[in-house]
């Protein structure tokens, strides 16, 4: 397990044993423990092509969990590494995002050796837009992304190493 540590969080990589936290945060992604179970061994697998990390953010002072980030070589972006996070809604504009992405954004440089991120915004989600700009996210046009069989098209925001966030 990898933990990361912020002025105001706890970031972390699951176990086996956080079955029921994944549940309960992405209630819409699985249908059992079993598949629970699945994702989190193959977001530990370090040897899978994709090569996933993920961590899960909890409140220090609380230990409330209260979101997820991560990055990972994405096949629909020709393995390019994609860096995604969400928070709780209740605790949205609080700085949250902002602050578990920065420390994603220092891990995956300094101890996971990427070279750049992307991250892929909805056009109509102003604020992950301000996170990612915030952190030195440069601004590259559109980018279109076959999704399920379908194109669908986001803003497409790049971070070099090289470039202080």
């Amino acid at each position: 397990m990898t933990e990361l540590k912020t002025e105001r969080l706890l970031l972390r990589t699951l176990t086996d044993d956080d079955v029921a936290i994944v549940r309960i945060l992405r209630k819409d992604w699985f249908d059992s423990d079993e598949d629970a179970l699945e994702w989190i061994r193959w977001a530990n697998d370090k040897t899978d092509k994709m090569n996933p990390h993920t961590f899960f953010v909890w409140l220090a002072q609380t230990n409330q969990l209260i979101g997820s980030v991560h990055f990972y070589a994405k096949p629909e972006l020709d393995y390019e590494v994609e860096l995604g996070y969400m928070i709780t809604e209740e605790y949205r504009g609080k700085g949250y995002a902002t602050e578990a992405v920065k420390a994603i954004i220092e891990y995956a440089f300094q101890q996971a050796g990427q070279e750049y991120l992307l991250a892929l915004i909805d056009f109509d989600n102003s604020a992950s837009r301000r996170v990612v700009e915030k952190l030195g996210f440069a601004y590259h046009g559109v980018r279109v992304v076959e999704i399920e069989g379908e194109a669908c098209e986001f803003e497409y925001f790049k971070l070099s190493r090289y470039t202080p966030c």
